[in-house]
């Protein structure tokens, strides 16, 4: 009885020990989480304190800082850019739709501070300090994000340098070269420069990095592919004076996966199918006829739809060439059985001014000028012309129909090596 005595006073003292290591855990958090709740007021209180101070100062937002490098220097502001998106490439309106980060860099004296409860003054909007009047030069329309809150951020250290930070999704004008479509690369440049100041005022440059302009790698464009993002630097002069710029240039290339299933495939067994012509006899004429009338009509119906999504141009394009050539060899092969079915037609003619009243020569025609017991020895002159003029006709139209299926696919064949030579050149 005694030992279970033990046992419960030890429970008890386990569970008591437990409970009050479990409360003084809970006493620490609380202590922490009012500890940070203060210093948050706290730092909050300062910042506020710091901006009203800043107000009172006589702090100009409209009159530009000095720079560090000394009175009547440029103000450097370094950039960096990170493209979360890209929306669209508009190949009708020749224009596409990126979504960024755009962050700009520089330093204001007039903000810096030696309060060392303040880590540092963040803001969330641009309206009580200056900031550079930047602008895109090839933006057509665009927004800045404020949902749920504006995404912008303001970042001021001790120093006074600023990080201002902003989330903008803006179309871009990009004139498009489509020569070679469907196998064409757009290359879409965009700058950013300062709209009032000039470079003796505001030297533009991108941030000392590896890579000031980066992009999400998981961005997926239905008709292109992202090649390369690229950043520079440039000086533009205008009459209104010389201005420093900053150029990003993107490179697209368009996806050929789906015209090969829409153009270049169907085009092919189109093409190929005509040539099946050449060796169905001449003297079938339907079988012919209706083969040559279908693949065209298609042919027509494929390149209409094409052309309806394609970009409209003054000039021909890569598709419209393709198109062109393989109606062009199926009329081709269109021409080509009409020229035997009129060389077969003289046959008719022959029948029915002679294969009337000679039985001889109606024997000759009705065997296509083979031999026969009546015609190995003609009896008259009739005969002899039917028999070698049926025989010149026949073997006319079997030679224009085995050239034809050599002098087509050949023809096809080079058409093939310099298209792609030519279209595909580069990638």
């Amino acid at each position: 009885m005694s030992k279970q005595c033990v046992e419960a006073t030890k429970g008890l003292l386990f569970r008591s020990q437990k409970y009050q290591t479990m409360k003084w855990i809970f006493f620490t958090l609380t202590l922490a989480a009012i500890g940070c709740l203060v210093a948050s007021r706290n730092e909050n209180e300062l910042i506020q304190k710091y901006l009203t101070k800043l107000a009172n100062s006589g702090y100009n937002t409209h009159v530009k800082p000095t720079s560090i490098k000394g009175p009547g220097e440029p103000i450097d502001v370094e950039c960096s850019m990170y493209i979360l998106d890209i929306h669209k490439v508009d190949d009708v309106h020749m224009d596409f739709k990126a979504e960024f980060y755009f962050r700009q860099s520089w330093n204001d004296s007039r903000l810096a501070y030696s309060d060392d409860d303040i880590r540092e003054v963040v803001l969330n909007n641009d309206k009580h300090i200056w900031t550079p009047d930047i602008f895109f030069v090839e933006e057509r329309e665009g927004i800045r994000h404020s949902i749920i809150t504006p995404n912008t951020f303001i970042r001021i250290s001790k120093t006074g340098t600023v990080l201002f930070s902003t989330r903008v999704t803006i179309t871009f004008s990009c004139p498009m070269d489509f020569t070679k479509y469907p196998h064409d690369t757009q290359k879409c440049l965009f700058s950013a420069e300062s709209y009032g100041y000039g470079r003796s005022d505001i030297q533009l440059s991108w941030k000392n990095i590896s890579h000031p302009v980066q992009r999400n790698m998981d961005i997926e464009l239905l008709p292109y592919q992202i090649i390369s993002v690229k950043q520079g630097v440039s000086h533009i002069s205008m009459s209104s004076g010389e201005y420093s710029r900053l150029n990003v240039e993107l490179t697209f290339h368009r996806k050929v996966g789906f015209f090969m299933i829409r153009l270049y495939i169907p085009f092919i067994f189109l093409t190929i199918l005509t040539w099946l012509t050449f060796w169905i006899p001449a003297k079938l004429v339907m079988p012919r006829l209706s083969i040559l009338l279908v693949v065209m009509y298609i042919m027509i119906q494929f390149g209409l739809e094409i052309n309806a999504n394609a970009p409209r141009t003054s000039y021909n394009k890569g598709s419209d060439v393709w198109i062109a050539m393989c109606v062009s060899l199926a009329f081709g092969s269109f021409l080509e059985f009409i020229a035997v079915h009129i060389i077969g037609r003289n046959k008719d003619k022959l029948q029915k001014r002679f294969g009337k009243n000679d039985p001889e020569a109606r024997a000759v025609l009705e065997n296509d000028a083979k031999p026969s017991p009546v015609s190995n020895e003609p009896s008259s002159n009739t005969v002899s012309l039917i028999a070698s003029r049926l025989k010149r006709d026949v073997l006319l139209s079997g030679r224009i129909d085995r050239v034809s299926s050599i002098l087509f696919p050949a023809f096809f064949i080079g058409f093939n090596f310099i298209y792609w030579l030519v279209y595909c050149s580069g990638h």
